[in-house]
């Protein structure tokens, strides 16, 4: 009974933090929420008694993938992209014709999906003679759902050559700063300038 009311308030506090993380104005509170709904993600793998997941919940999402999020955060330059005008008004009309459409199919998938790993041949027996569910894991990972995994890693390298590519500094031109040699009297407007 401890464990169902643990698990109602760990997935409690989870979905507080998640909805905190997309609502914060400041970006830097939203990875701090964000931080919070790892470690209540973590605490339900806890619960469930699958320890490597929460334990590779904690290192890398929690710790790796959040450290970078705040150097990407850092390194771009976020209040200047607030002020620049936004180039596609209409974005905000197909995320509300989207958002409804992605709804439906995530309620679609959780109406029928089956919820069983018995097909795969990996039952609770097994995992506890192979010492765990990291065994299950690997399996699952690497033999059945490899080209899913391998698909998100692409994913990933291209989302961080996008970051790169944005985080880039362009160049300023090149720009002559007037020189006086002794004796010579700077006229005011070049020094007006130069301010």
């Amino acid at each position: 009974m401890v464990e169902k009311i643990l698990f109602i308030v760990f997935g409690a506090l989870a979905i507080v933090g998640a909805l905190a993380t997309i609502t914060r104005k400041n970006i830097i509170h939203g990875l701090i929420s964000l931080i919070f709904t790892f470690i209540n993600v973590a605490l339900i793998y806890l619960l469930t008694q699958a320890y490597f997941l929460a334990m590779a919940q904690i290192l890398v999402y929690a710790g790796a993938i959040l450290v970078l999020f705040t150097f990407v955060v850092m390194f771009l330059n976020l209040r200047e992209f607030q002020e620049m005008e936004q180039y596609y008004p209409w974005q905000k009309y197909l995320v509300v014709i989207l958002t409804p459409l992605a709804l439906a199919e995530f309620i679609a998938v959780l109406v029928t999906a089956t919820w069983l790993s018995t097909r795969q041949g990996i039952t609770p027996e097994l995992l506890e003679s192979m010492n765990g569910n990291t065994w299950g894991i690997g399996v699952s990972l690497f033999e059945n759902m490899l080209l899913p995994f391998e698909l998100a890693s692409l994913l990933l390298v291209a989302a961080m050559v996008g970051a790169v590519i944005m985080a880039r500094k362009e160049k300023s031109p090149d720009v002559a700063i007037p020189t006086w040699g002794p004796g010579e009297e700077p006229h005011p407007d070049a020094l007006e300038q130069e301010v």
